[in-house]
């Protein structure tokens, strides 16, 4: 492959991180506005929704040409259909966070549950130490992750079997439980996405398809 082609391809692995920590930011902020119900957080975050929707259509047609160009091969090929998955993973995390915002309301302001912010910072977690291995091609810390997304998995059914008991008791309204219930659902999806950009991040600079748990084995 000519030099020109590997400036393209740099080119192109930087704009697939920055638009993933783009959506990551979108979910922070989501986040931030849920807790302290702030509709100016959660207008921002919406308005945002359509350039990662435009964004993903850019940078999924310049993967295609970038193949069709070029007809790369071995890890060249790798490295351009991962950077496509990382794409479809983060705009999915963009649109959990535009969908976050959309439970912003008027309600009144309640206690989050202590294990709804744990679950915040689970996730938050998880990502940005995918987003860095991705940028950095370092597997070293994939298998750290594992245990990052079995917590999740404990917290977010432990969450849901509380937030359940909670609504039936009264300690917390049915409105404001069912939005915690769905921000819930949606770390817990943006978390899959993340083993998922950790598995692309191992096949990239492994060639091996592999779950997320068997990255460390070699």
């Amino acid at each position: 492959m000519n030099a020109y082609f590997h400036v393209e391809l740099d080119s192109y692995k930087c704009e697939v991180t920055w638009y993933g920590r783009f959506a990551l930011t979108m979910l922070k902020n989501a986040l931030l506005g849920f807790e302290s119900a702030d509709r100016k957080i959660a207008e921002d975050v919406i308005r945002q929704k359509n350039y990662v929707t435009n964004q993903y259509d850019i940078l999924g047609e310049r993967g295609i040409l970038l193949i069709a160009l070029n007809q790369p091969m071995a890890k060249d090929l790798r490295l351009i259909s991962s950077c496509m998955d990382v794409v479809t993973s983060s705009e999915r995390i963009g649109r959990y966070g535009k969908d976050i915002a959309e439970l912003i309301s008027d309600y009144d302001v309640q206690q989050i549950p202590p294990q709804l912010h744990q679950m915040v910072e689970a996730t938050i977690s998880i990502l940005e130490i995918m987003y860095n291995a991705f940028e950095s091609d370092d597997v070293s810390r994939l298998a750290d992750c594992v245990k990052i997304e079995e917590r999740i998995d404990e917290l977010y059914a432990s969450l849901y079997a509380d937030l359940v008991s909670s609504m039936e008791n009264g300690t917390i309204s049915i409105p404001f439980g069912s939005a915690c219930h769905l921000v819930n659902r949606y770390l817990e999806r943006c978390a899959d996405h993340a083993c998922r950009i950790g598995e692309k991040v191992y096949y990239m600079e492994t060639g091996k398809r592999v779950p997320l748990e068997e990255s460390g084995s070699d």
